[in-house]
């Protein structure tokens, strides 16, 4: 039969987003590498962005170009990232505990001395604990880097305790082999 004209674009633009309907689990190797980077790859080496100090001194930037590079995405999507939810809910409790009690104490003529400890209140508290959050979560990524690396080191033991082990069982065979072979003349008795 014929195809429809008028989705002239749809099968091209199928064809180029190939990505699958759902995202399939990583495996926890594949985790740690999009958390630690590959190892074999050097760490301190930003892409395209070196700085060479006997050329010339960095440009200062402004403010105007620092909010500029911040998108509405950004600003839309501020709630997902991690710790962020949190902070701001716990802003959000100190901010109405401090400044109702700032209301009811001061009465009807502290009303807006209460909003402003209110806002105070929020942005200190959110501030706070959003870096205490990130404090624990770059804590929380060294131990896992350690322990990635002592999960290799005692790989690596392991692997030569085997071989090792594997060597001994050899040379105990060996030595049975030979212990029991025919060519052997103490295995013959003449008495």
């Amino acid at each position: 039969m014929a195809e429809d004209t008028r989705d002239g674009d749809s099968t091209s633009s199928s064809q180029s987003n190939n990505k699958p309907k759902h995202d399939l689990p990583k495996s926890q190797v594949g985790k740690l590498w999009d958390a630690f980077g590959n190892p074999e790859k050097p760490i301190n080496v930003m892409p395209g962005a070196t700085f060479d100090p006997s050329r010339q001194k960095p440009k200062d930037l402004t403010i105007s170009e620092s909010l500029s590079s911040i998108s509405m995405k950004d600003v839309s999507t501020f709630h997902k990232k991690p710790c962020a939810r949190d902070s701001l809910m716990i802003g959000m409790g100190a901010a109405f505990g401090i400044g109702g009690i700032r209301g009811i104490v001061g009465g009807l003529r502290a009303i807006w001395p209460a909003c402003n400890w209110a806002v105070g209140t929020f942005a200190i508290a959110s501030l706070v604990s959003f870096e205490l959050c990130k404090r624990q979560r770059v804590n929380e990524m060294q131990g896992m880097a350690e322990a990635v690396k002592l999960m290799h080191d005692l790989k690596i033991k392991k692997e030569k305790e085997t071989e090792q082990l594997k060597a001994a069982r050899e040379a105990e065979k060996d030595a049975e082999r030979k212990r029991k072979s025919w060519t052997n003349p103490s295995n013959y008795k003449f008495w």
